[in-house]
């Protein structure tokens, strides 16, 4: 779900990216960045060394061999000692495929994923990808082929580096579609969402922070009240009420492991009335109070460096 004043990124924003594609290596990295999103693609990989990578709570101790496939507007965050040597790849959706684009919704349910080739994106959550000694090599190989590429700017060096990608998609693809067969038929990954149900989550996910009320969102979907009910607890099992509120507590767990904002503020800045109302709700659905769900959130340090 979005996340209001935990910073977004875009591939502008980004020095090293060229026509919608870029990549760097650890030495010019930050190895403690606080956390954050993208509206891009994302793809860190440990060449050797160690990391601890935190995706939207999902917190894995990584060693040389361990890549991670990050979906636009995923919280995360990485932090990794002077030794390690980590390659960053990311890339907007247009690269892979012309035409094709990706909302902060469609990030969240499976039409995202209607390009085969970005399975390992869907099911990083449910994954640990990590390749073998020679798999490595061979990836850390294709990693510098890409930045060589991205480097010479030439007019197929586009194309060299759209190619590498989809090899190096597919390669981890195929290492681990028996796990994904598996993840399939635990119907762990979420349907694809009806347009208009998809409108209306984008309209809540931009407005929560503020009151909210059925007819709003109907209006700006131009549907009814009722069928809008009807249409959004066919496609997520909740009604309007249920997943606003969802949407707010999402939120306000984010702000609360990620950031050091006041619970006042955080619940203002949440969509609830006040911080007692917010307690209230906070409470029911995680079972601790907002302090205690604070508390029990790990921040994130590095590693040791060898030999330290």
């Amino acid at each position: 779900m979005g996340t209001k004043t935990i910073p977004t990124f875009s591939l502008a924003q980004k020095r090293f990216c060229w026509e919608g594609v870029g990549i760097r290596s650890t030495e010019s990295a930050e190895r403690n960045m606080p956390a954050h999103r993208h509206s891009f693609f994302q793809i860190f990989f440990v060449a050797s060394g160690s990391a601890v990578h935190d995706i939207a709570g999902r917190i894995v101790q990584a060693s040389a061999g361990h890549i991670f496939f990050v979906s636009p507007y995923t919280i995360h965050q990485v932090v990794f000692p002077e030794d390690a040597e980590c390659y960053v790849l990311y890339f907007d959706a247009p690269f892979l495929r012309r035409g094709f684009s990706v909302s902060e919704i469609a990030a969240q349910d499976s039409q995202l994923y209607a390009l085969p080739e970005l399975a390992p994106f869907v099911y990083q959550r449910f994954c640990t990808y990590e390749l073998d000694a020679e798999a490595t090599q061979q990836m850390r190989e294709r990693c510098e082929r890409i930045r060589a590429a991205c480097e010479r700017k030439g007019i197929l060096d586009q194309a060299e580096v759209r190619a590498e990608l989809t090899l190096l998609l597919t390669t981890v693809a195929r290492r681990y579609s028996d796990e994904f067969k598996r993840i399939d038929k635990s119907n762990a990954v979420a349907p694809c969402l009806d347009k208009r149900a998809r409108a209306a989550l984008s309209f809540l996910q931009e407005n929560f922070d503020r009151p909210l009320t059925l007819s709003d969102v109907a209006e700006k979907v131009h549907l009814t009240g009722t069928y809008l009910t009807h249409l959004l607890k066919h496609e997520t099992g909740k009604s309007f009420k249920p997943l606003l509120d969802q949407i707010r507590l999402e939120n306000s767990k984010n702000l609360l492991a990620y950031t050091d904002m006041p619970l006042q503020k955080i619940a203002i800045s949440s969509g609830f009335l006040d911080h007692a109302h917010f307690a209230k709700r906070f409470k029911a659905y995680t079972r601790l109070t907002p302090a205690q769900f604070r508390r029990q959130k790990r921040r994130l340090e590095p590693p040791p460096e060898v030999g330290a």
